[in-house]
């Protein structure tokens, strides 16, 4: 299929919006580096970015969950680091700082306990086909509106006077305009399967994945973006 052509969606962008978001908000709440020298702070943030990897996020809330767990690790390290400074000047101090430490250390095991238990009950769902196709549409859908709304919520500039377009008739069978979206979506993340209902003129029997809903099909066979006209070529 020849993507090229197509505008940006929006909603394809998000998940990655959302871990860019998740690093930037990280590197504000680790503690300093050893040094204050770029290299210092580029190794800082790149073993931070490693330890948030290594917890496996697949999502934005597992990601969001892993970085709480590696700040929380990360500061109370600090305060372990400045209650040995203290440990034989100021034993209050000291003190005040191995509490905080536990409690940042605490904070840090209750993140990393939420993530295990999401990506078990996560990986449960994946192993059922129709389920995890289910949730895989469900959080599109979701991502899709939500940047619909952020389009319609951003200041546009007004645009130029232009005479009005002749009416053009629109075919009656052609589904709603919230239809075809919602259908070109399903095309950009299911192209096989889009491609197979759109040959057969409807879903396969016997269907052997989740099927969309019997509307959503009907504008997958019926549609005529460019997005669902390339499918004709998979």
């Amino acid at each position: 299929m020849d993507t090229q052509s197509q505008p940006a969606d929006l909603s394809l962008q998000l998940p990655r919006d959302v871990y860019h978001v998740v690093v930037h908000t990280l590197r504000g709440l680790l503690p300093p580096p050893e040094t204050d020298t770029p290299e210092a702070e580029a190794r800082r943030d790149r073993a931070a970015i490693a330890r948030v990897a290594s917890m496996l996020p697949a999502n934005g809330e597992e990601a969001d969950l892993a970085s709480r767990c590696v700040a929380h690790a990360a500061y109370a390290m600090d305060c372990l680091r400045l209650a040995r400074g203290y440990r034989a000047t100021d034993h209050a101090y000291f003190l005040k700082c191995t509490a905080q430490a536990a409690s940042t250390e605490r904070k840090a095991q209750s993140a990393r306990s939420l993530l295990l238990r999401l990506q078990t009950e996560r990986r449960k769902r994946q192993a059922d086909n129709a389920a995890a196709d289910q949730d895989a549409w469900t959080e599109h859908c979701a991502i899709g509106m939500m940047a619909n709304a952020l389009g319609d919520a951003s200041p546009k500039a007004p645009p130029e006077p232009s005479p009005p377009p002749p009416p053009v008739p629109q075919p009656a069978e052609e589904p709603e305009p919230d239809l075809v979206a919602e259908a070109d979506r399903y095309a950009v993340i299911y192209p096989q399967r889009a491609a197979r209902i759109r040959s057969l003129g409807g879903l396969p029997q016997p269907c052997d994945f989740g099927p969309p809903p019997p509307e959503l099909v009907d504008a997958i066979v019926t549609g005529t973006s460019s997005t669902l006209r390339a499918l004709e070529k998979v």
